[in-house]
């Protein structure tokens, strides 16, 4: 049997079908959403998925505790290209997100999340049922860093997803609950400090989640338009390429992190629960494959980028829907950018690789 049948027969289909579902979807509504941008956005973003499946399968031909040897490196090369952000990084939006390398815009932010998950996986590993409270501060260091660092660009949501990567690392991997506590209160105690850390704009934003018509033209006007656009898509939509807040351009950011608004309004209700159940299988296999591994930093890993992915679509989904304040985060496979859609198929990748790996143990 060659290499690649082997890898065939030993491949997770349930959770390639399920990605290779939403960057469908996502293809689709990108064509739609990217039309009053800019055309080439989606060409660009098809690009972008096809190297991203291509990358996947590549990586999961290979043993991934081979390349948990590198997982220092890399964390230590996403935090360096994080620090080289805020010296030299391009601003959009308010905020320095961006490196351009060879004439591509790379957003380190999304290689940090996938360095800190493997990291985080590799140290926490073999250490006992009960984490020593001294591994926990090093755990919470490793994601600490990098949140940091994203915070202050600024970017307020991507930072926050380091915190739900490692609660559920630390959760799984044996933290104890009186430590876990008393962090959380500690947490809770600093959130008047942290919101005077905020930007004008941030605060902005998080005031408008509690009122968004108390300034419908300026904070309030996003998370306006997004409720009114999936709230008229109805039950069945309005038709691919027929959504008004979108092809008028009444939706900013319609083709990245407002992406989930124009498949509301162009595909109704049922095309928001094709996109929920997507996520909810996709998950679903994240987490079998978790359960089922033998190795302790095959299932770390796999709950790390379960934690990631399913706390990012969850905030997403939640804020243009008007559920969640507005924090801009992508849709993970769906809205558009090169650095998240490429990041996320290498750590599906990854995933593959755990599960064929723990099949030869």
């Amino acid at each position: 049997m060659s290499s690649w049948q082997r890898v065939a027969d030993e491949f997770d289909w349930w959770l390639f079908g399920a990605a290779a579902g939403l960057a469908l979807v996502s293809g689709l509504a990108m064509a739609s959403a990217a039309s009053t941008v800019h055309a080439g956005l989606a060409m660009r973003h098809w690009g972008w998925t096809a190297a991203g499946m291509l990358l996947s399968i590549a990586v999961a031909r290979l043993n991934y505790r081979t390349l948990s040897e590198y997982a220092g490196l890399i964390y230590g090369l996403s935090l360096a290209a994080l620090v080289a952000v805020e010296l030299a990084g391009a601003v959009r939006l308010g905020a320095a997100r961006w490196l351009s390398i060879f004439g591509f815009s790379v957003q380190p932010s999304e290689l940090a999340k996938l360095a800190t998950v493997w990291l985080l996986a590799r140290h926490l590993a073999g250490q006992g049922a009960v984490l020593p409270n001294s591994v926990v501060w090093a755990s919470l260091a490793i994601a600490g860093v990098p949140a940091v660092l994203i915070f202050i660009q600024p970017d307020l949501g991507s930072a926050t997803i380091f915190g739900a990567i490692w609660l559920g690392i630390v959760w799984v991997a044996g933290i104890r609950g009186r430590l876990l506590a008393g962090l959380a209160g500690a947490a809770l105690a600093a959130a008047p400090l942290a919101w005077h850390l905020l930007k004008g704009y941030q605060r902005d934003r998080l005031l408008a989640f509690i009122n968004p018509h108390a300034d419908p033209l300026g904070a309030g006007y996003t998370i306006i338009q997004s409720t009114i656009a999936i709230g008229s898509g109805r039950l069945w939509g309005r038709g691919w390429f027929a959504g008004t807040q979108n092809q008028l351009s009444f939706l900013p950011e319609r083709h990245s992190d407002f992406i989930f608004s124009v498949i509301g309004e162009e595909w109704g209700w049922l095309g928001c629960v094709a996109v929920i159940a997507l996520f909810g299988l996709l998950l679903f296999r994240v987490l079998r494959l978790a359960m089922a591994s033998a190795a302790p930093q095959g299932q770390l890993l796999a709950v790390g980028i379960f934690s990631w992915i399913a706390y990012q679509a969850c905030v997403n989904m939640g804020m243009v829907m008007g559920l969640l304040p507005v924090v801009g985060v992508p849709l993970p496979l769906v809205s558009y950018g090169g650095s998240s859609m490429v990041v996320v198929w290498l750590a599906l990748g990854l995933l593959q690789s755990v599960r064929r790996a723990d099949r030869e143990v």
